[in-house]
């Protein structure tokens, strides 16, 4: 093989060019274009699925829609909005990042999910992981946001705003961030991350949270509502258990469950669940029976039963004689 003058070798045959070629026509491509591949992660994978159940037909009723709108935005996957007035939810799909809905409606957010709540005014909450928020409507006198579920959620309050915490205690502030998380399952903690005060009803107690401080409400069974002028709900006696009734109603007591009449607006709290009544309302809660064993019991032999009630001993069999042998004959 000769070299050309000046010592530089020639070019390289080109030995891997008809495997490149060959490569190239199997996947449609062509060496002398460039082409630029884009993933889209909004796209795949596809969104995860929320484990979210139909809510009770008297749900419905409980929030009807209202005039204000509020905005829904989806940060992360799964979160479901349940317009007022439903039942049941839809998820929000991938393509969809923001979404308007009116109030009484309510944004579902399952574990690893993560939706914010965005008011015309600028108030802003922020709900991570497992949580269920209703949107109340303020001109009819409800709290801006409602939980019936939480995790951790974080709040930008406006003047006026108010939000009813899980159990029922009520937050009211005009700054922000406000830190609430269920630090265990009997325990929710809200914690003041704002430069100004707020404050926390909680039954007969209004608690008063500066810069930095913190407080631990109880998840009781009978909630942590405020009380209206130091007024007590009123504990109604069942068969095995009670119920505690804020308001006027009507008793009716039986021997399987408690029977209520609402003569006015009040709710109603017993075997754990919680039921808002209004003036003619009625509820009934009924507890667990014991049912009678199917299988009828055997009665004793009448023989083997003395009058005392008590029954005889059965005899011993005699044993067999030392020589061996049959045992005698009775």
């Amino acid at each position: 093989m000769s070299t050309p003058a000046g010592g530089a070798r020639g070019p390289r045959p080109a030995r891997s060019r008809p495997v490149l070629l060959a490569l190239a026509t199997a996947l449609g491509l062509s060496l002398g274009s460039c082409h630029v591949f884009h993933w889209r992660t909004q796209v795949w994978p596809k969104p995860m699925k929320s484990r979210v159940e139909t809510l009770p037909p008297g749900e419905a009723e409980m929030h009807p829609a209202g005039p204000e709108e509020v905005t829904i935005v989806r940060h992360a996957d799964p979160v479901q909005v349940r317009p007022a007035g439903h039942l049941s939810g839809f998820p929000m799909h991938f393509y969809e990042k923001a979404i308007r809905v009116s109030s009484g409606s309510s944004v579902i957010v399952s574990s690893g999910g993560r939706a914010e709540v965005l008011w015309p005014g600028g108030t802003s909450i922020v709900l991570y992981g497992q949580g269920v928020g209703t949107v109340g409507s303020p001109s009819r006198g409800e709290p801006t946001l409602e939980f019936q579920d939480v995790e951790r959620a974080r709040m930008d309050l406006l003047e006026g705003d108010r939000v009813r915490l899980l159990g029922g205690a009520m937050l009211s502030g005009d700054s922000g961030p406000y830190l609430v998380e269920r630090v265990s399952r009997g325990v929710l903690q809200v914690r003041n991350q704002s430069k100004a005060p707020v404050e926390v009803a909680f039954r007969d107690a209004i608690i008063e949270l500066g810069p930095g401080q913190r407080v631990d409400l109880p998840l009781l069974s009978s909630g942590g509502a405020p009380l209206a002028d130091g007024e007590e709900p009123e504990s109604i006696a069942g068969p095995g258990f009670s119920v505690l009734v804020s308001g006027e109603v009507e008793t009716r007591s039986d021997g399987s469950g408690v029977h209520l009449r609402a003569l006015e607006e009040g709710e109603a709290t017993g075997l754990g669940v919680v039921v808002r009544l209004e003036e003619g309302g009625e509820v009934l809660f009924h507890g667990l029976e014991a049912t009678p064993s199917s299988e009828p019991e055997t009665p004793p032999d009448s023989a083997a039963v003395e009058e005392t009630g008590r029954a005889e001993p059965a005899a011993r069999p005699s044993p067999p004689p030392a020589g061996g042998g049959s045992p005698p004959r009775p």
